[in-house]
């Protein structure tokens, strides 16, 4: 029997998006595909009429088998160059790009110049399609040198087949120009399918940060009042089984007002809208952590101005107190929240540092780090440029947490939320 497969990591069961090319670029390609189809179309007519005119040395005029042999060879090389060069372009407009530059440079260089042996140099004109190739595939020295030692074969053996320099000079600008607008094209078409790709890669950056949020939000949101509840229940169990009636009714009531709190909590995380208040969830904090029979011990002025800090030392506020009801056997719990003076290393046009303090005993199996909702608050405070330590001695588990003021005026202004 075959052992069950491993449960994979919830980074491994986010399927990642493959980024293709869009309509425009496949456009595009085909288009780049059929110029240089036409470009052997053009040149194996040219070569024709160089066949009919008995340009060629060893084609007689009005030799008619051998003129048809000669037709035969013109139509073979157009074919031939046609497809080598459309399965290198191919390559070098997918994503994947050419595997071996070398075997495909020297496929364009046979079909470039082993012709022109039979064909003249009337052939020679297709050495500037290798040359934009190599341009587009090699990098910058050696793709110009290689270049300028095709554009010295151009000119040298056109005039060695008896042309006068002036057709040896034109067929050398013909080369350069032919190549460099060549060779523009396939970047221009390579760029817009890199643009393409960016952009298909940022819309999935943005459906992975998206998923982060929900994931995060849910947890903090939700993870409060579902301890809370939890706490409630077992509370109403003791008063149900001390046939205590008032104070079970009271209890139930309290699960009932959470539920709807938590309900809410929901709503405001689809929205995408959720804004915290140390005022509102210090409140919180301390009628959970009594209900749970911890002694609240709080120093926090209830005017002082967080400003822009307000939200985000919120909800490291609201991690901190459900991490001590649901991982902690603690009885005594402080809070401390104040503002204090930026120092030397605060960014500039910081006026104030907001810093929270929560500790408390009992510590045993305490979530650092590595839980989830640490982590989730670590990342809102760096995000806006605080910090938050977490230290673990004995039985007393520590949280600080410090956001300058100024420093998350300017993003939470400009997004809404961290």
């Amino acid at each position: 029997m075959r052992p069950p497969p491993a449960p994979r990591s919830r980074r491994a069961r986010v399927r990642r998006v493959p980024a293709v090319g869009g309509t425009v670029t496949r456009r595009l390609q085909a288009l780049a595909v059929a110029l240089f189809l036409l470009c052997a179309l053009g040149l194996s007519v040219s070569v024709v009429g160089d066949v009919r005119a008995g340009r060629l040395a060893w084609v007689p005029p009005g030799s008619g088998s051998t003129e048809v042999l000669a037709l035969g060879v013109v139509a073979l090389s157009a074919v031939t160059a046609g497809g080598v060069t459309v399965a290198v372009l191919r390559r070098t407009l997918s994503r994947t790009g050419v595997r071996s530059r070398g075997s495909a440079l020297l496929a364009l260089a046979a079909v470039a110049y082993v012709p022109a042996l039979l064909l003249g140099p009337g052939w020679l004109a297709w050495s500037a399609v290798t040359a934009c190739f190599v341009l587009e595939l090699l990098t910058t020295r050696p793709a110009v040198t290689l270049a300028a030692v095709g554009l010295v074969l151009q000119v040298t053996l056109t005039r060695a087949a008896g042309a006068a320099w002036g057709t040896s000079v034109f067929a050398g600008v013909s080369y350069v120009a032919t190549s460099v607008l060549l060779f523009l094209v396939l970047r221009c078409v390579n760029t817009y399918r890199e643009l393409e790709l960016a952009r298909a890669e940022l819309a999935h950056a943005e459906v992975l940060a998206e998923r982060v949020r929900v994931s995060r939000d849910l947890h903090d949101l939700l993870g409060r009042n579902l301890a809370a509840i939890s706490l409630k229940v077992q509370l109403a169990r003791r008063h149900q089984r001390g046939a205590r009636e008032e104070a079970l009714a009271a209890e139930l009531d309290d699960v009932l007002a959470l539920s709807h709190a938590a309900a809410a909590d929901l709503r405001a995380l689809v929205a995408g809208y959720r804004v915290l208040t140390v005022r509102t969830e210090l409140a919180a904090a301390v009628r959970l952590l009594t209900d749970a029979g911890v002694r609240c011990e709080v120093d926090a002025d209830p005017d002082a101005d967080l400003g822009a800090a307000d939200d985000v030392v919120a909800w490291v506020l609201r991690e901190a107190a459900t991490n001590v009801v649901k991982h902690a056997q603690a009885s005594v719990c402080s809070v401390s929240v104040g503002v204090g003076p930026a120092g030397r290393s605060a960014p500039a046009g910081t006026t104030g540092v907001v810093e929270l303090v929560v500790e408390n005993d009992g510590a045993t199996g305490v979530v650092g780090d590595d839980g989830s909702g640490l982590v989730g608050a670590r990342e809102r405070v760096q995000t806006l440029g605080g910090s938050l330590e977490v230290t673990a001695r004995r039985d007393t588990f520590r949280v600080v947490c410090r956001v300058p003021v100024r420093a998350v005026a300017g993003p939470q202004e400009e997004g809404g939320r961290p």
